[in-house]
C-alpha cells in the first residue's frame, strides 16, 4: 500500500511540474504562434510531465480507490503549485491562499476517511 501513496505523490508532482513549465513557456514566449509554442522546450517538458503524471496515477489506482486518490492528489497539486509558483515566479501567496489550502486539505482528510 505504501507504493501506491508514493506513486500518487509522484503523480501530483508531475502535474505540478507540468503546470510550472507551461507558465515558463508563456513567460519565455509571450506571444508565440501555435507551432512555436508546441515545439518549445518548455511546452514539450510540460507534456512529458503530464505523461509522467498519468503513468504514476494509473499505478496508484491499481491499489487505491479513485474516490480517495483523486481528492488527495488534487490537494497536493494545488498546494505544491501555489508554493512553487510563489518561489519560482514571485506570484502572490496570501493568507487567503493558506486558509483555502487548509480547508482543502481538511476536506481531503475527511473524504479519505469516509
Amino acid at each position: 500500500m505504501g507504493y501506491a501513496w508514493v506513486t500518487l505523490g509522484l503523480s501530483a508532482m508531475g502535474t505540478c511540474a507540468g503546470n510550472l513549465l507551461l507558465k515558463q513557456a508563456n513567460l519565455v514566449l509571450p506571444s508565440p504562434s501555435l507551432i512555436e509554442m508546441v515545439t518549445s522546450f518548455w511546452f514539450m517538458g510540460a507534456i512529458a510531465c503530464y505523461i509522467f503524471d498519468l503513468v504514476f496515477f494509473t499505478q496508484a489506482l491499481q491499489q487505491l480507490p479513485v474516490s480517495t486518490a483523486v481528492p488527495v492528489v488534487s490537494g497536493i497539486r494545488i498546494a505544491a503549485t501555489a508554493i512553487l509558483a510563489y518561489s519560482l515566479f514571485s506570484e502572490r501567496l496570501t493568507v487567503n491562499h493558506f486558509l483555502a489550502s487548509s480547508l482543502i486539505v481538511a476536506g481531503i482528510a475527511v473524504m479519505s476517511r469516509a
